[in-house]
């Protein structure tokens, strides 16, 4: 008997509705039930958002940090469950979903439960207005609908959900379709945890029903969406009314290494960098811009790292290379692939994957492409798969350049022992994230997002917090005749 999943609707979960099977993509076993969400679906969610709104909104920041805290708990209780069900639902390994997924998603509400950094109001003076005093407000916004990917379901619902429901907003959660299960648990364990009913709800469904719902309902007062660009901009052109929205969209980002690098250190951060999830990451780093004094020592070690990762089941603790979790991903990943290797690209190492992987899967080997010209598609569009393309440069000039030379501006890492150099390298490239000497650590502090085509708008830290509020300034006169001047404008004694 496989798990049955409803959706989550004003605090109940709701199984009206088609049900579609999902089949876990590292064999192809069937994984689970679950019920799709139509339009109409959507919009008694939405409703049962707006009518907790009122009451929601109303609470106090304490009140609402508590619940959070009570959230973190339940999840950090059913946190092996959750692993589990994360890596058979997407085909990562059940080890980055163990210490590294999981974990990161429980930290990241406690950061939420227990920060003081979020400003409810702030007091400012007025410096035309003598004696007078304002008081800015940071207000919920109201319903938010927060459409989440299908590569990392549990930490991007977590992005959305936790800063939206501090700042007061209530939220109907779009999961991706492919990948529901942790998010429809989690809309559940809020319940569990205590917040009212209608504060979180989540709906399971096509981008084409339940995501154009919320986009096009007036009662929704935001949306935050992580996904592709195309369809981020699919999603402004669709949407009615005035809402704010946040995107977290494609990118194409750059590893540049100088010599005089920590290569050993180098090696690691660039394969953790673009194979980590199988490249299913939107800050993958995927271009690795090498300079050309080491570059075929350093594609060498690449070459040795690559043959040492190990293939297998990704249920099994002793696997590094992650499922692709859908055939369409892996469809374009093998197209793309093709379409480079015509188009001149050498492959220049294919890990070789054979009778390693449970049959029924989905995977691609991960490989690493030279001599691409820098034209090519799979060089400038977003492969979202375990394709690492090398480009060298001689000076640190032509190394800026390349790393700039795309539409995307999601993330980069520098890999230098100068300093000196680290700083201006970093400074110059336009990405909203860029690691030193590191790739793919997050911090719940720090605000995540994109330049260019890959985003607007911010996620975690300050930042991503004050993207769920809307301000409001509070004049404050108490007792002064400083508006005298400005009355007698118009009213002379």
């Amino acid at each position: 008997m496989i798990a049955r999943y409803g959706n989550f609707i004003g605090g109940r979960e709701d199984f009206e509705g088609e049900e579609a099977e999902l089949r876990g993509p590292a064999d192809g076993s069937r994984l689970a039930t679950v019920t799709f969400a139509d339009a109409e679906k959507t919009k008694e969610a939405i409703d049962a958002a707006e009518g907790a709104f009122a009451r929601w909104s109303k609470t106090s920041i304490g009140e609402r940090q508590k619940l959070l805290a009570a959230l973190a708990d339940r999840v950090q209780e059913r946190s092996a469950e959750y692993s589990g069900l994360e890596s058979e639902n997407t085909g990562k390994t059940i080890r980055q979903s163990t210490l590294m997924d999981i974990p990161l998603a429980i930290e990241h509400i406690r950061y939420f439960a227990t920060t003081k950094d979020f400003p409810s109001a702030r007091e400012i003076e007025h410096p035309e207005y003598p004696g007078t005093k304002g008081i800015v407000q940071y207000a919920p916004l109201g319903v938010v609908g927060a459409i989440a990917p299908w590569n990392v379901p549990l930490l991007m619902a977590v992005w959305k959900v936790a800063p939206a429901l501090l700042a007061g907003n209530t939220v109907v959660l779009k999961p991706s379709h492919h990948t529901p299960l942790t998010a429809l648990e989690l809309a559940k364990d809020c319940s569990a945890a205590g917040f009212p009913a209608g504060v979180m709800n989540a709906v399971a469904g096509t981008g084409e029903a339940v995501g154009q719902a919320l986009v096009s309902s007036s009662k929704v007062s935001m949306v935050s969406f992580t996904g592709s660009t195309a369809t981020g901009e699919r999603l402004l052109s669709g949407s009615a009314g005035i809402k704010k929205f946040t995107m977290e969209l494609g990118g194409k980002s750059p590893n540049v290494v100088f010599d005089d690098a920590d290569l050993a250190k180098a090696v690691k951060g660039v394969l953790f960098g673009i194979y980590l999830n199988s490249g299913q990451l939107c800050e993958s780093g995927s271009r690795l811009i090498v300079q050309a004094s080491i570059r075929e020592r350093f594609l060498a070690k690449l070459k040795e790292g690559m043959e040492k990762m190990r293939a297998g089941n990704p249920l099994d603790m002793e696997t590094d290379v992650s499922a692709i979790t859908t055939s369409e991903q892996k469809a374009k990943i093998e197209a793309l692939v093709d379409q480079g290797v015509s188009g001149g690209a050498r492959v220049y190492y294919r890990k070789q994957m054979e009778g390693a992987t449970p049959a029924g899967g989905l995977y691609y080997p991960p490989t690493l492409l030279t001599e691409v010209p820098e034209e090519a598609e799979v060089a400038r569009e977003e492969v979202f798969g375990p394709v690492l393309v090398a480009l060298d440069f001689d000076t640190e000039d032509e190394a800026l350049r390349l790393a700039n030379d795309t539409e995307y501006g999601l993330a980069a890492g520098v890999w230098t022992r100068d300093t000196e150099r680290a700083r201006r390298v970093s400074g110059g490239i336009d990405a909203g994230t860029v690691w030193v000497n590191e790739y793919h650590l997050l911090s719940a502090a720090a605000p995540r997002g994109g330049f260019k085509k890959s985003g607007i708008g911010r996620e975690l830290g300050v930042e991503g917090m004050l993207e769920f509020t809307q301000t409001r300034h509070v004049f404050l006169n108490e007792g002064t005749d400083i508006d005298e001047v400005a009355y007698g404008l118009l009213l002379p004694e």
